[in-house]
């Protein structure tokens, strides 16, 4: 985030920047972020440019909102995922969960994702909100080596998290065709390989 941001407080600037955040993300659906205009934002919108410079100041920054918003929602589910680990079949049966949510969470959060995504492409480095729910994925998938791989290194955690956001990424960003079509049948295959990875 920027120094000039700043999260509103009053009612109606908390309005005002749910309505740009909704029309950044449905513009985002059907547009890259660089051939965006703040004119486009705010017309969608029902605003205007300046309020929306006044309010965020750049793109960037509104797309960095939304995308802390979407990692708000991942932290929450992987929370979820980690409390009910002790009621996991096995490691599988967890992954799978956790492939399922990924795939749920990312492809809701389409348009935010895609744009992340150029936003990475622009100079190779992850951003900080990326990498905080990186390190959090791997702790959750050091949590399903303790109970129920028994065994398993940091190397094994970090692998498993890296294929779960890059399988499903790359999936719902239409990267990888030849990917099973239905869903239980690619999920079950993308379980199958984080959970190897957590023997490593």
């Amino acid at each position: 985030m920027t120094a000039t941001y700043k999260t509103p407080l009053q009612p109606r600037a908390l309005t005002t920047e749910q309505k740009f955040l909704d029309a950044l993300n449905d513009l985002l659906q059907h547009k890259s972020l660089g051939l965006l205009t703040l004119d486009e934002i705010a017309a969608k919108a029902g605003l205007t440019r300046s309020a929306f410079l006044k309010r965020f100041g750049t793109k960037r920054q509104a797309l960095l909102v939304l995308y802390g918003r979407y990692c708000e929602k991942v932290m929450v589910a992987m929370a979820a995922v980690a409390q009910d680990l002790p009621g996991f079949r096995d490691a599988h049966q967890a992954c799978l969960r956790i492939c399922a949510d990924a795939e749920a969470l990312q492809s809701a959060d389409f348009s935010v994702n895609r744009a992340m995504l150029e936003h990475f492409m622009e100079d190779l480095n992850a951003h900080p909100q990326t990498q905080a729910l990186f390190m959090q994925c791997c702790d959750m998938m050091r949590q399903i080596q303790k109970v129920h791989v028994r065994s398993g290194t940091d190397v094994g955690a970090y692998a498993a998290a890296q294929l779960t956001f890059t399988l499903t990424c790359n999936h719902v960003l239409k990267a990888m065709p030849g990917l099973p079509r239905d869903r239980q049948t690619r999920q079950n295959l993308m379980a199958n390989i984080v959970s190897q990875a957590l023997f490593l």
